[in-house]
């Protein structure tokens, strides 16, 4: 009796855990370029720990669909702030980003490199 009591116990606490993780989170929008200029964006994160978090965006350039993967930290959670780097997976260039969340929206500037210079490049706009 005590033995299923004990099993019970952590097996309540395992599910309270996996339920307390955090899912991941998709975000839509659009990007606006620092010369000129806007496309659509998409950007999901995945939870990679506590406030760390695995980043895709995808979106048109040049007429072609790229996906660009980094890493990001920060809280995604009500008027939270987010940071990271994404790349081509190419190695020629790094976007790097800042953000708040404030409601529902995702507001934030992005800077590339390319070649060991740093560019501000624009802002973008994504809602949840």
């Amino acid at each position: 009796m005590r033995r299923t009591i004990l099993t019970l116990a952590i097996l309540a606490l395992l599910l309270t855990a996996l339920a307390a993780r955090p899912a991941a989170q998709t975000f839509s929008g659009s990007y606006d370029w620092s010369d000129g200029g806007s496309d659509e964006l998409s950007a999901e994160f995945r939870p990679d720990g506590e406030d760390r978090w695995k980043v895709t965006f995808r979106f048109k350039w040049n007429g072609k669909d790229h996906s660009w993967k980094g890493e990001a930290t920060g809280s995604l959670s009500e008027d939270g702030t987010v940071s990271g780097t994404v790349d081509s997976g190419m190695g020629r260039r790094v976007w790097s980003f800042e953000a708040q969340l404030s409601g529902e929206t995702l507001t934030g500037k992005h800077t590339e490199v390319t070649g060991g210079k740093k560019y501000e490049t624009g802002t973008f706009s994504l809602a949840r």
